[in-house]
């Protein structure tokens, strides 16, 4: 599956200091096979929309957020090194499928190498939605009571990396 392999590859290089969670605990689902995702609209992510910063992998994360347009919010993703430096970048969108959602990323390293064939990207589908909280197969995001974001991903079948993330907008 391409998910595991590019994941995995994240978790290779950026090593295992992304494991340890600053936060809450956040549950990472998965999307049984020939399961439906659940009927969801684009306007069920509004809350995401906008700038956090935050930290995970050893470093500083951040992500742009744009507000729906055309029944997509595209997202940018850049996490640098604790010494400043980047060290790669996503580019994103959540978009409407099939009367649920889906995200499809793409990873690129400096300068812009996409780590996908040029037609391929992952893809992350919906597997529960709440108010404040969106769980995609593999990855969640879920808005805490103090307004922060926290993001987990699973980058191995045993490991589960963490951002937390302030609005900075």
């Amino acid at each position: 599956m391409r998910l595991r392999i590019v994941v995995t590859g994240l978790w290779l290089l950026l090593g295992p200091a992304g494991a340890s969670a600053a936060g809450e605990p956040v549950a990472v689902l998965r999307l049984e096979p020939g399961a439906a995702s659940p009927p969801a609209q684009i306007a069920d992510l509004a809350w995401l929309a906008g700038r956090w910063v935050g930290e995970g992998f050893g470093g500083t994360a951040e992500d742009v957020i744009a507000p729906a347009a055309g029944g997509q919010m595209m997202g940018m993703f850049r996490h640098s090194r604790a010494d400043g430096t980047v060290n790669f970048y996503e580019f994103y969108v959540f978009a409407e499928h099939g009367g649920s959602l889906t995200q499809r990323l793409k990873h690129f390293s400096l300068p812009l190498a996409g780590w996908e064939e040029k037609d391929e990207f992952v893809a992350f589908p919906l597997v529960a939605i709440e108010a404040r909280a969106a769980y995609f197969d593999g990855l969640s995001y879920v808005l805490g009571d103090d307004g922060g974001l926290t993001v987990a991903v699973r980058v191995a079948e045993d490991q589960v990396a963490r951002f937390r993330y302030r609005r900075a907008d």
